[in-house]
């Protein structure tokens, strides 16, 4: 969910956008589906981006996404450690926030041994898109906002599934253990990836998720559930931080692991964006919760790359 206010762009800004939008373009790109994805023949048009020059970084957002994609950022070889994230901007449904929420997310897990794989899942323009007031005030009212954009919500999580499926059984390919693959998304990435989360199969679960600013259906988690790591705001007004209250009391009452960090300030699509807040913190947080399961461990075997 987007909530902007425009700016005059800086140098740096336009330097940072540069820089993201360059090293996109010098890694590999995975197709999700062979030939047209299902559901959405309908789909035509070439793919938009604009750039709201906010202060000190821009937003890039990618609309009328007809073809799903996976672009991969890997670790340098003596960082590389088998766990794999997948990382899903958010955007309403309608577009995505490919650099702070994609691009720079992955960048930040590359530098960590995680290899990395931004998800550019369907969307397509929606004029019905509304938020209905502030929704810190108003928190019941967010079944009313997702009713705007609820019907982008299956489709992308057919492409989250379709990801995990490509990657879990491409393990070897990309140097990764298929019991640790991630998946990691902010606001419509978030609710992608808990939807993604709740599938009955459990191969075609996460093995461990991070619902950034999220939301997630009103059903009980399966009993074998992956921990989840939780980060919002007090001050959203998009996504009230009641929805991510409810994602980890949800999983505290079915007995399964969850951390939920509520930060007071940071509004909503604060994603890898430095704000000067405590809220910046957040990867230190995140990193301290990967290392507390392992997942940025190296095990004694990992599969290498396939060139």
């Amino acid at each position: 969910m987007r909530l902007l206010k425009f700016a005059t762009a800086s140098s740096a800004a336009i330097l940072l956008f540069s820089a993201s939008a360059a090293s996109a373009a010098d890694h590999e790109v995975i197709a999700l589906w062979p030939g047209t994805p299902p559901g959405t023949d309908d789909w035509t048009g070439p793919e938009t981006v604009q750039t709201y020059p906010l202060p000190g970084q821009p937003i890039r957002m990618i609309g009328n996404v007809t073809r799903p994609t996976l672009t991969v950022y890997r670790p340098s070889p003596d960082k590389t450690n088998g766990t794999a994230m997948i990382v899903a901007p958010g955007g309403g449904f309608t577009s995505l926030a490919i650099d702070h929420e994609g691009i720079l997310v992955a960048q930040w897990l590359a530098e960590r041994g995680v290899t990395a794989f931004v998800l550019k899942y369907r969307v397509k323009p929606n004029p019905n898109f509304r938020v209905p007031g502030d929704l810190r005030k108003n928190p019941e009212l967010f079944s009313q906002f997702k009713a705007t954009f609820g019907k982008g919500i299956p489709i992308a999580v057919a492409d989250a599934t379709q990801a995990i499926r490509q990657l879990r059984s491409n393990a070897a390919r990309f140097g990764l253990a298929p019991d640790r693959i991630g998946m990691m998304g902010f606001s419509a990435g978030a609710i992608t990836t808990m939807g993604a989360v709740m599938n009955t199969a459990a191969a075609d679960r996460p093995n461990f998720a991070a619902p950034i600013y999220g939301a997630m259906d009103e059903k009980a988690p399966s009993a074998d559930a992956p921990p989840l790591f939780i980060a919002v705001t007090q001050d959203d007004p998009a996504v009230p931080a009641t929805e991510s209250l409810k994602i980890y009391s949800s999983w505290t009452a079915a007995g399964l692991p969850a951390e939920l960090h509520i930060y007071e300030r940071g509004g909503h699509g604060f994603g890898m964006r430095k704000l000067n807040l405590p809220v910046d913190g957040w990867t230190v947080a995140f990193e301290a919760w990967m290392k507390s399961h392992g997942w940025l461990d190296r095990p004694v075997a990992t599969n290498k790359p396939v060139k």
